[in-house]
């Protein structure tokens, strides 16, 4: 199981971690993915994006990491473009690309502050979110929904980003 260093600090950009397993490429996979007993790389979860970045080996050679991906054992494999020459128990750095996780982490605070106005003023809860590199959106659960409450909604959405309160990772 991979240590996720993202529930402990959505703000980490930079990591050492070593190589537990290297995955295909296979039949299935064309990729390699590389395994490292702990990350600060976000897969692919809940609706948000994952993560971009580079591992770089002790010698100083940089491997791009395009993909991230959670398996269902717990293990978080980061696919990676033109891989080194690696080996179990490698020690690597991680660094995350800084400018999409603080986009994506905006995003993703954002839909829930707005989720949770449509919630508070008209009890339509949101039934799922899809973040993208130019938009996001949000599916209400709602036959359909007026501009004018979708304009309350925002109202309040902007009120509350603009009091500054603190968000919590639960």
């Amino acid at each position: 199981m991979t240590d996720r260093l993202y529930y402990r600090d959505s703000f980490l950009y930079e990591f050492d971690g070593k190589v537990v397993e290297i995955l295909g490429p296979s039949e299935n996979e064309s990729r390699t993915g590389i395994v490292l007993d702990r990350t600060a790389f976000y897969p692919t979860s809940g609706g948000q994006v994952h993560d971009v970045g580079t591992l770089s080996t002790a010698a100083g050679t940089k491997i791009n990491v395009s993909e991230v991906a959670d398996l269902d054992d717990g293990r978080v494999v980061h696919f990676v473009e033109s891989p080194a020459p690696l080996e179990k128990g490698a020690s690597l750095h991680g660094s995350v690309d800084v400018l999409r996780r603080r986009d994506h982490i905006q995003q993703h605070s954002g839909q829930h502050v707005l989720s949770a106005a449509f919630v508070s003023l008209f009890q339509v809860p949101t039934v799922s979110f899809h973040m993208g590199q130019a938009s996001c959106s949000i599916d209400l659960d709602a036959a359909s929904i007026t501009a004018e409450k979708i304009a309350a909604a925002e109202r309040l959405a902007n009120e509350i980003i603009l009091e500054n309160r603190p968000v919590h990772v639960r």
